[in-house]
């Protein structure tokens, strides 16, 4: 069985996939998303970065403000690209096989980056790493365009969970820092036995970032994908099919 703690919104292309390989999921959102109103800033900039496929699509509607020739797009990784080459956004730059902050900021591109002005496209809160990282030598400000609301604990999430804990070989999978930190505190809500008991699972993260806080807090059989998109995601289940993932 897979637990997937995406947005509801968002969960059921995944859902799906892994369905068709006849495994077993449960929901189990830790957060929604949710648009807000963007204050569109003044100044032009050399370089956009988005972070991420969400902030793509809610900043559609501000892109002949933000994206003024001369400039530089890049995406946080693959999944990213696509969704701007579908809105017929030239990129002129992204990891190809991860999408992080740490890879984006190794390419030769950022290496050499100095006194630019880089606007980041994002959703409301979430990691500094990039912009402190970049404005050691750069200006750098954020567009933030939509927000993470945390889900409470719900029937779902109560269901979800015993669910899951049925089956010996569940496997978790978690997109970012704040799913995991999200996911915790819903199932400690819970019971601190289920989440010592969630402890003991399978999990695939989509950076090393996140495999390295999981173990912190106290997960050991972590696997990250080489790439975020979802039929990645289900090749490496099928990986593991090996071991026997329960079936539906």
């Amino acid at each position: 069985m897979i637990l997937i703690t995406r947005p509801l919104a968002q969960a059921t292309n995944l859902k799906s996939l892994i369905n068709n390989l006849g495994i077993k999921t449960a929901l189990f959102p830790t957060f929604e998303i949710n648009k807000i109103k963007a204050e569109i800033p003044k100044q032009k900039f050399n370089v956009i970065i988005f972070i991420s496929a969400n902030a793509v699509d809610y900043a559609e509607q501000y892109f002949n403000n933000i994206i003024v020739e001369p400039i530089s797009i890049f995406a946080i990784g693959p999944i990213t690209a696509k969704k701007l080459i579908e809105k017929d956004i030239k990129v002129d730059g992204y990891p190809k096989n991860n999408s992080s902050s740490e890879v984006l900021l190794n390419m030769p591109y950022f290496k050499d980056l100095k006194d630019s002005e880089i606007l980041i496209v994002r959703g409301k809160g979430g990691s500094e790493y990039l912009k402190n990282t970049l404005q050691v030598k750069n200006n750098v400000n954020y567009f933030e365009v939509y927000e993470r609301v945390p889900c409470d604990l719900t029937r779902l999430h109560s269901q979800s969970i015993k669910e899951f804990l049925k089956v010996d070989d569940g496997v978790i999978v978690i997109n970012s820092l704040e799913s995991l930190s999200l996911m915790i505190e819903l199932v400690n809500k819970e019971s601190k036995i289920f989440l010592d008991q969630f402890k003991t699972r399978e999990m695939i993260v989509l950076s090393d970032r996140i495999k390295k806080q999981a173990k912190i807090l106290g997960f050991q059989k972590i696997t990250v994908t080489l790439n975020p998109s979802d039929q990645d995601v289900v090749d490496l289940l099928g990986s593991k099919n090996n071991k026997k993932i329960t079936r539906i």
